[in-house]
């Protein structure tokens, strides 16, 4: 579940402490290099860093999803199963 997530928008920029452990900057490149869980991924100005639970960072072209949505649908699912449950005890 993604927990915090974070839009790159140059250098310029103030950086959050867990960007900043998990990143740096190559001389004569404009990419910001991100250190995740399979290799450094270049992140350009516009794209979005995200790290997880379990601390992985990775680099999205879009806003990642939150945790909120990922828990609603897990809700769902456990409403649903326990209809059908009920539904099948009834029958």
């Amino acid at each position: 579940m993604i927990v915090k997530s974070w839009k790159f928008t140059g250098f310029k920029a103030t950086f959050p402490d867990w960007v900043q452990e998990n990143s740096s900057k190559r001389k004569g490149s404009d990419l910001l290099w991100v250190h995740t869980q399979t290799g450094e991924m270049p992140a350009e100005e516009g794209m979005y860093i995200a790290i997880n639970l379990r601390g992985h960072v990775n680099v999205y072209d879009f806003k990642p999803e939150g945790w909120m949505k990922e828990i609603a649908t897990g809700i769902v699912f456990a409403i649903l199963v326990i209809a059908v449950l009920v539904f099948m005890l009834a029958w």
